[in-house]
């Protein structure tokens, strides 16, 4: 089921720009990735050590990111996975290798055992 999801994930990521990844929340609602615990720490890994590479503050990650800073503070301290928008604002404002970050995704999620 998941994999499904990270294939669809991979669509959505090439096929959405900005504006249309501003109109897939309505009202404010974000759409939440129910995801197993080990996405958790991959994301929060990923965000810090894109945060570091890059020299930028928390605050300036939450903008680029376009979510407040306690969520993304609640990101980096592995409170929750980040929602839909969040993750498609993360691979394409930070240029991230999709092909790479859907291998990683999908290798980690047989090893989950999801």
């Amino acid at each position: 089921m998941l994999i499904k999801m990270l294939h669809l994930l991979y669509l959505i990521t090439n096929i959405m720009d900005a504006e249309t990844i501003a109109n897939v929340s309505t009202s404010g609602q974000v759409l939440k990735m129910s995801t197993p615990e080990c996405l958790k720490v991959k994301f929060k890994n990923d965000f810090i050590t894109k945060r570091v590479e890059l020299d930028l503050s928390q605050e300036k990650m939450a903008e680029y990111l376009n979510i407040s800073l306690r969520s993304y503070s609640n990101l980096e301290h592995g409170k929750y996975c980040c929602s839909l928008t969040t993750f498609i604002n993360y691979v394409n404002n930070f240029d991230i290798d999709k092909d790479k970050l859907f291998s990683e995704l999908a290798e980690l999620l047989s090893e989950c055992g999801e």
